[in-house]
């Protein structure tokens, strides 16, 4: 069985844009790696089947540690693709990755940082930003249902509904192929017939016989 991790905080903002927090207590040596699977986990539900991959959303992983990763006394690390040979070109996959240093030096911070830092350090609440912080944390834990659950009603059903129409398409379309048609008339086929786009159609005929194979 593969890992799956579970998420300490998931949010989606009102420009659909999905964002992971997690707390980091312990320095593993693994914060890399561990980035990685969390983000390959919330890159799963950045697309509903059948989409184009240009829909794809945007996900930001935050990880809170009270350990300075790099020794470079940092308060963030922010982490991006680049193209070899060329450091100053980033790449946008649309992955975001934060990591968050707890034991930074203050002096520089922002008010609403500092307040961040002595509440995740020491439990302080010390202005309005932290007094929300608290709050918001508190409601948390105070809910265990909204705790344990990371996906609305709406959201749920919509990701059953996409799923279940990949399933049929894929019987569709390994079906078809089955009885020797081409890939462009099944692409044709599914774009008369389940009003799909040129690149719907594409990217569905490739996920099946990917599946398939």
């Amino acid at each position: 069985m593969f890992h799956g991790p579970r998420f300490d905080v998931y949010a989606e903002d009102d420009q659909g844009i999905i964002y992971d927090f997690e707390m980091q207590n312990e320095d593993q040596h693994d914060l890399a790696e561990r980035i990685s699977i969390y983000q390959g986990n919330l890159s799963r539900q950045a697309l509903y089947a059948g989409q184009p991959f240009k829909k794809r959303k945007r996900t930001v992983a935050f990880f809170i540690c009270d350990h300075d990763p790099y020794g470079l006394g940092w308060p963030s690390y922010a982490l991006k693709v680049k193209l070899v040979g060329c450091p100053n070109f980033s790449v946008d996959n649309k992955e975001t990755n934060v990591i968050v240093n707890l034991k930074t030096d203050v002096s520089q911070l922002t008010q609403a940082q500092r307040e961040m830092v002595a509440y995740f350090n020491d439990g302080i609440v010390s202005g309005a930003f932290s007094q929300k912080l608290a709050a918001a944390v508190a409601a948390v834990k105070a809910d265990a249902i909204r705790g344990g659950i990371y996906m609305t009603i709406e959201e749920y059903a919509a990701l059953k509904s996409a799923y279940a129409q990949e399933s049929e398409r894929i019987k569709t379309i390994t079906g078809l192929a089955a009885l020797n048609m081409s890939r462009a008339q099944i692409i044709e086929f599914l774009k008369t017939n389940m009003n799909l786009s040129e690149e719907e159609a594409q990217a569905a005929y490739d996920n099946a016989m990917a599946a398939h194979a």
